[in-house]
């Protein structure tokens, strides 16, 4: 192929997803496990590599050497992890970045805006012309307020306080002490092995639970709700600037937002893997 070849790929805690396309169009997309290279490293490379093996097959013509390819990933921290990841692939141009990059220019496109992305994790961020600023999106461990794991590891604590008799053992607590079989001990068993994914899958419980009329549930989702609007403000957002509310869970937030609440709010143009492509097409 003399056309020039971009690979872009959006790697997260849930999974790894890769396109590869010309200028003219896509010609593969592929799918493969979670890569955040905080987690799990090596594990995030090679699921990394077998999308963009998914995504190139039956591309006999195709030297992969040779694509321009963008790399958006959870858990990318460092200027070194950036490397150390980009050494591990095939291509002679390639950009590791974490995932924030690619989310944003995917939900913007070329408009400069602010968007606040809650899935597994969570970040807000703000992209006006070619500079970029972030709040959050530091990780489980000491961030990723609002997020689904967030929020469903912090529903775990609650109903451990429940347990205690702290407070009532109703609604909310109820269901997540029903889902460990009424056992306390078994929530602190899965929650010192649990991945920020594994906790996310509790999240639906309470979004439910909020939906229902839960007093714990709404707590929660006020809770998560305040950071995101404590961020949006620390990004001082611009008057008629583009406000997209992202991930999986982002919208479940919309209700407890007033930030969010004007008619400049749009939906998002494209998803990070839109933005992946961007940035690598960019690249030339």
């Amino acid at each position: 192929m003399s056309e020039a070849v971009f690979i872009g790929v959006d790697g997260g805690g849930t999974g790894c997803r890769a396109v590869i396309a010309t200028r003219s169009g896509i010609l593969g997309t592929g799918r493969s496990g979670p890569a955040n290279v905080s987690s799990d490293m090596a594990s995030a490379v090679e699921n990394v590599l077998s999308a963009i093996e998914q995504a190139s097959a039956g591309l006999d013509d195709l030297d992969i050497t040779k694509a321009y390819a963008h790399l958006g990933l959870a858990g990318v921290m460092t200027e070194a992890q950036a490397a150390s990841v980009a050494a591990q692939m095939p291509f002679t141009n390639v950009i590791a970045s974490d995932d924030r990059p690619t989310t944003l220019t995917g939900a913007l496109g070329d408009n400069d805006g602010i968007v606040a992305s809650i899935g597994t994790g969570s970040f807000l961020g703000s992209k006006r012309g070619d500079v970029y600023q972030f709040v959050g999106g530091w990780g489980l461990v000491l961030s990723d307020e609002a997020s689904a794991a967030w929020l469903g590891r912090t529903a775990l604590a609650e109903t451990l306080i429940a347990q205690d008799g702290l407070r009532p053992m109703a609604g909310l607590a109820t269901s997540i002490i029903a889902r460990f079989d009424g056992k306390a001990n078994a929530i602190i068993d899965f929650a010192t092995q649990a991945t920020p994914a594994d906790f996310g899958t509790l999240s639906p419980l309470v979004t439910q639970a909020a939906a229902a009329g839960d007093v714990l549930a709404i707590d929660l989702m006020g809770r998560g709700a305040d950071y995101i609007e404590r961020a949006f403000a620390a990004l001082k957002p611009r008057r008629n600037e583009i406000l997209c509310l992202t991930g999986g869970l982002g919208p479940d937030y919309r209700a407890y937002l007033s930030l969010f609440t004007s008619a400049r709010v749009r939906p998002a143009l494209g998803s990070a893997l839109d933005g992946a492509l961007m940035l690598a097409r960019r690249m030339v």
